[in-house]
């Protein structure tokens, strides 16, 4: 009995060691940055421009820009996720570009050498300093479209929940990070220890833009039934787009830019 106690013990102590090594470097597990200065090799023809962006507690972020075609034209701000930098982004968005739209790749704090640690209320500061830089350029939230992809449709729909846009996307998007921790460590309480908790479901309801969910049915880092579950409590006018045989990086391998564009000239004619 005493040797049972003592393995108990032991197993119970290595539980709570996990467990405290879990919370204090749960950043770490949460945000992967390329920390690497970005390489203007990325934004070549694109008609990108670097920008600096300042934030509310004093950072100043490099950041990519560039006017739309037209005017009267739509500007997309891009909320990337939560690997890699922003210029790994800009491929994928080559054909929007082409179309004219204007472009805001957001760089992060941490992400792409800029300085400071990612944090949730650090990228909401993030995101307002990009949304000031946009009304300097008289691009007013009407004319702006917010494009949240994974990580980060939870700052996209903050944003949204606020005040009104031409359009929110939503790439990937999760009920909160606590249950997407709690999904892939199941064996923990992972969900309580969760400090960014980034609750799209608590405030996706005061979203104020017409909605696009796109999420891939074979995703293994988001599980498709929480971007239901944020598409389900969206009010309308909502759409959804849910990819057979699509995984979480690989949407845009099926056809999804053409239905988005779609999507997005839908929107102009509101």
């Amino acid at each position: 009995m005493t040797k049972m106690l003592l393995i108990l013990t032991y197993a119970i102590g290595i539980y709570a060691l996990l467990v405290l090594f879990l919370f204090f470097f749960q950043r770490s597990y949460l945000y992967f940055p390329s920390k690497e200065k970005i390489d203007v090799s990325y934004f070549i023809d694109s008609g990108l421009k670097e920008i600096e962006l300042t934030t509310s507690d004093g950072l100043v972020l490099k950041s990519w820009f560039k006017k739309p075609r037209t005017q009267d034209g739509y500007t997309i701000l891009i909320f990337h996720g939560n690997a890699g930098h922003v210029g790994h982004r800009v491929e994928k968005f080559k054909r929007f570009i082409t179309a004219g739209y204007g472009f805001l790749f957001l760089e992060y704090r941490g992400y792409g050498g800029n300085p400071g640690k990612p944090t949730e209320g650090g990228l909401y500061y993030d995101a307002l300093s990009a949304l000031e830089f946009l009304s300097k350029q008289q691009i007013s939230s009407d004319k702006t479209i917010l494009y949240g992809e994974s990580l980060g449709c939870g700052v996209a729909v903050k944003l949204s929940s606020e005040a009104a846009f031409a359009a929110t996307v939503l790439e990937a998007p999760f009920t909160s990070i606590a249950d997407v921790a709690q999904r892939h460590f199941w064996y923990l309480p992972a969900k309580w220890l969760v400090l960014d908790r980034y609750d799209i479901l608590r405030i996706i309801g005061n979203t104020k833009s017409p909605l696009l969910v796109i999420h891939g049915e074979k995703d293994n880092i988001i599980n498709i039934s929480l971007g239901k579950k944020v598409f389900d409590a969206a009010p309308e006018p909502k759409e959804a787009l849910f990819v057979p045989n699509a995984g979480h990086n690989n949407l845009f391998e099926f056809n999804v830019e053409e239905k988005l564009l779609i999507f997005l000239e839908k929107q102009k004619n509101y």
